[in-house]
């Protein structure tokens, strides 16, 4: 006698109904698909303006990409640095030799200029001081109220400040 044996899944209730059901779902699911649905009616016909016709002159514009160059062509190159605040001339316009073309923000310049003028204040002041300190001390050395090498000091100062 031939015997086969049955896995448990296949034993269950449930499992036999989805089996059974399973082979149902796809022919309902093929016999949906297949129905055509109605089709649809053509589309309304297009609108078109209509538009008279008038005899007038238009202009004729053209555009074309292109590099242009000049006969003579000027390196422009700048003897200072700093932020561009204002261009005085248009692209394209004739140049002078001599013109003006750009305007530097003057502030960066002005600064320097002022802390020169503060280390120029300075050291004529201390060249000044040199100077009182000789008028004062050249008497005294003479009398011998103080050291010649203090004299002596005090006039390497003062030309020490002269050459600066």
């Amino acid at each position: 006698m031939f015997t086969t044996k049955i896995p448990p899944i296949w034993k269950s209730a449930v499992t036999s109904k989805i089996f059974l059901a399973l082979p149902a779902m796809v022919a309902w699911s093929i016999l949906v698909g297949c129905q055509s649905e109605k089709a649809a009616g053509p589309p309304p016909p297009a609108e078109v303006e209509v538009v008279s016709v008038v005899q007038k002159d238009v202009p004729i514009y053209g555009e074309w990409v292109a590099t242009l160059d000049g006969y003579v062509n000027a390196q422009i190159q700048p003897q200072v640095t700093g932020y561009v605040v204002d261009q005085t001339y248009k692209e394209g316009s004739f140049v002078r030799k001599g013109q003006i073309l750009f305007q530097i923000d003057p502030r960066p310049f002005k600064a320097i200029l002022d802390q020169t003028k503060a280390q120029l204040a300075q050291a004529e002041a201390q060249l000044g001081k040199t100077k009182l300190d000789v008028d004062r001390d050249t008497p005294l050395a003479k009398e011998r109220a103080i050291a010649q090498s203090q004299l002596d000091n005090d006039i390497q100062a003062n030309l020490a400040n002269r050459r600066n």
